[in-house]
């Protein structure tokens, strides 16, 4: 998460994000000369770039109207993007359902890149994929490299 962001900034961006039907995926900030923020939105078929900016234009105007950082401050809202790495345990629960390709470091029925929709799971517990091909497959935690949003073309 980086630095923290002052709590009713928090509270703002989440009850922003709620009224306008988005889903905030990460909140992360950084300090240095200023005060840099990059807010991470998405929502059910996927973000645009207008509503990004749409969005970085109400919490700018609301900083601004607070006069909450006196030092300056940068803030960038941006979509997660179709080949986003999930980490935490918040993006594999906002990626289940969701097409993911997961690279293994053993192979796992004889693949070490498997493609399918995310049933569950996360990397502290391993993960269920439905594979395109149907049929389910357990990755145990230790054996997952990587796994990555998948956009279905």
């Amino acid at each position: 998460m980086g630095g923290m962001i002052p709590e009713d900034l928090d509270i703002y961006i989440h009850g922003q994000a709620e009224r306008s039907g988005y889903q905030v995926v990460d909140i992360s900030t950084r300090g240095g000369k200023g005060t840099f923020f990059e807010v991470t939105l998405d929502k059910e078929g996927g973000i645009s770039l207008d509503e990004c900016g749409e969005f970085n234009r109400n919490v700018s105007a609301w900083i601004d109207s607070r006069n909450l950082f006196d030092g300056g401050y940068t803030l960038d809202v941006c979509s997660p993007g179709l080949d986003r790495i999930l980490k935490s345990r918040g993006d594999f629960a906002w990626a289940a359902g969701r097409q993911v390709q997961v690279t293994t470091h053993q192979p796992v029925e004889g693949e070490s890149l498997l493609t399918g929709k995310l049933v569950e799971g996360n990397l502290e517990d391993g993960v269920t994929l439905e594979l395109d091909g149907g049929g389910k497959v357990r990755i145990d935690s230790g054996n997952i490299a990587r796994t990555r949003m998948h956009a279905a073309i």
